[in-house]
């Protein structure tokens, strides 16, 4: 009965911050970021169409939005200063789950899987905890030994396959092929909740124009 709660635990943390996951909404395909929640405020980025982001809804600033975008746009080696803070106004946020749920049939995404082995890999393990595999940290456990490890990722768009360099995919485990997929105009955005149970995390996918555009990790 305490493990069930546990993972009810875990689950019901990481749906509070899988749904804290946008997108902007903006005629001219981007958005200021102001340093500050007021719109005299100095502009330190510009969010663009599709690029994914954190958010954190306001009760003082009702009109602004708290902001955490990744200055790595494909996560890799993240640590707690990976992100930076920033503010757009409401009107410019568009939810995750609120772009369209993609059902069509010119774009596939595939994970190729297998059963996780240390044999030839570099892993600091102390006969009881992992904690890096080829000197990365690793996603999908807490510090145990991955059951499942990606060994490829096949996606296409209009027939035309892009390539997804294996740096991209070798510090994920404990995936499967169940996840939703959003489109954004002419960007498609897959996304899953990953976990052995303990060590879980959120993974986002950005491709278009014929290529990756953007790798997103989120630990609750």
């Amino acid at each position: 009965m305490k493990n069930f709660l546990i993972i009810v635990s875990i689950l019901f943390f990481c749906n509070l911050n899988y749904g804290q996951i946008a997108v902007i909404k903006d005629v001219y395909g981007f958005t200021n970021v102001r340093k500050l929640p007021k719109i005299n405020s100095e502009v330190i980025y510009k969010l663009k169409d599709s690029e994914v982001f954190s958010y954190q809804e306001n009760k003082t600033e009702s009109d602004w939005i708290t902001v955490y975008i990744s200055k790595n746009k494909f996560q890799l080696e993240c640590g707690e200063d990976d992100t930076f803070m920033g503010y757009i106004h409401k009107s410019r946020l568009c939810p995750i789950e609120d772009l369209t749920k993609y059902n069509g049939t010119e774009f596939s995404f595939e994970y190729k899987l297998k059963e996780f082995s240390l044999e030839n890999k570099i892993s600091d393990f102390d006969g009881k905890w992992l904690t890096k595999i080829n000197g990365r940290r690793i996603y999908g456990t807490d510090g145990n030994i991955p059951k499942t490890e990606v060994v490829g990722i096949e996606t296409s768009i209009n027939g035309k396959s892009i390539e997804i360099p294996s740096i991209l995919y070798e510090d994920i485990f404990e995936c499967d092929n169940v996840f939703e997929i959003n489109k954004n105009k002419n960007d498609y955005i897959v996304h899953q909740w990953n976990s052995d149970g303990a060590g879980g995390y959120l993974i986002v996918w950005v491709l278009g124009n014929e290529k990756l555009k953007q790798r997103l990790i989120l630990i609750p």
